[in-house]
């Protein structure tokens, strides 16, 4: 109905398990049944806005229920979803907007003033807000609309994640929801073992492809997902001594930072409820994996891709405390192979270029262009070696 995106996990998990918790943020708890009739009546209000299928909206949200609602509406309705930085500043939201034709945008209060500077003409709702406001809120278009169940588009829209623009203005990479094939989440599962109905702590933010499949992910296996809407190191700490999650999903500098906090306030809280810490998003530097396990356990668990070529391998504990510096092995229905300058494979410990397949990659850039490609297997950008 939904094809592969975050309506159609959450409102399945709605219907094996409506009263179930689906999202515990700062804002407090909501269930699964909640969150399925409050996308259904923000799809209403956003279409009543003339938002409709293949139309060009922005989310600019930090990690809370109102980024998962706004998601859900936006795929119920089947619209392109644009998810922005945070960390934006005005003319990097102008100039990213206007490339990728958004004509809505949602956005948190607290980024008002780079929303006026940057995107003023745009059509605006409020996804968090702290009081009254002059603008819609995602609340009011749930008060004032039909929360029944809504038509499904009669093509799934496309979501673009922003790469991480360190050689300039970030580049928009294309991933439509079109229904993938079991081998992906077989392979991602034999070596990342998340389970249904469990509490998982989303760190990273949700923005990018690391903190966004998380939530799919989450919504898919019917888990209620843990936020806090930014990250502080002691307050993440605080919220698994309070919440016992089983994941946490972290980008490595969100461990660094914990790892720098002071000896006694690491041991005042108790982390024994975490099974998994999944990270990815940039490099994990093997002795950080050491200390890590050191300090909480052997519950590490590294994911190596991007946003442009999926998932390309994945370190489990074991093989991080052998091989500390290791990316792990390419799951099932993942290729990878190690390039020379010509295209041709490097013997085992040569260094060469990496090259990925698998069925999630993306479609190319929103600009035009696409990633090297050589025999259906994509450049990563990276070198490394087997």
């Amino acid at each position: 109905k939904y094809g592969t995106t975050a309506a159609a996990g959450f409102s399945a998990a709605a219907a094996r398990n409506p009263g179930g918790t689906a999202v515990i943020d700062d804002a407090g708890s909501i269930t699964f049944a909640e969150l399925e009739r409050s996308s259904n009546a923000i799809a209403r209000g956003l279409r009543a806005a003339g938002v409709g299928p293949g139309d060009g909206v922005g989310l600019f949200a930090r990690n809370h229920r109102g980024f998962v609602q706004a998601q859900m509406a936006l795929d119920k309705v089947g619209a392109n979803t644009l998810l922005l930085n945070t960390g934006f500043a005005a003319p990097q939201l102008a100039e990213v907007v206007s490339r990728e034709g958004s004509k809505v945008i949602l956005y948190d209060e607290e980024f008002r003033d780079i929303v006026e500077k940057g995107a003023g003409h745009l059509e605006r709702v409020v996804t968090w807000a702290e009081g009254d406001i002059p603008e819609a809120t995602l609340h009011e278009l749930v008060r004032a609309h039909d929360d029944s169940d809504v038509e499904a588009p009669a093509k799934p829209g496309r979501t673009t994640i922003l790469t991480s623009g360190t050689t300039g203005t970030p580049k928009g990479a294309q991933r439509s929801a079109k229904s993938q094939g079991l081998d992906a989440l077989v392979g991602l599962f034999g070596r990342m073992p998340l389970q249904t109905n469990a509490r998982n702590f989303v760190v990273a933010p949700t923005f990018h492809s690391w903190g966004g499949l998380h939530m799919l992910l989450g919504g898919l296996l019917g888990c209620t997902i843990v936020f806090n809407r930014r990250f502080d190191p002691e307050q993440t700490l605080q919220t698994i001594d309070a919440l016992k999650p089983r994941v946490l999903a972290v980008v490595p500098v969100m461990m660094q930072r914990i790892l720098a906090l002071d000896p006694k306030i690491l041991g005042k809280y108790d982390c024994s409820s975490l099974e998994m810490v999944c990270a990815s998003g940039s490099a994990l530097p093997g002795e950080l994996a050491l200390r890590w396990m050191d300090t909480f356990g052997d519950n590490v668990y590294n994911l190596y891709g991007s946003t442009e070529v999926a998932i390309a391998s994945i370190a489990m504990p074991d093989e991080l405390r052998a091989v500390p510096g290791t990316a792990g092995r390419p799951p099932r229905g993942v290729t990878v192979r190690i390039l020379d300058d010509k295209g041709k494979e490097v013997p085992n410990g040569q260094t060469g270029r990496i090259f990925v397949a698998n069925q999630n990659q993306f479609e190319g850039y929103t600009g035009g262009g696409n990633k090297e490609i050589i025999d259906g297997l994509m450049s990563s950008g990276d070198v490394g070696h087997f």
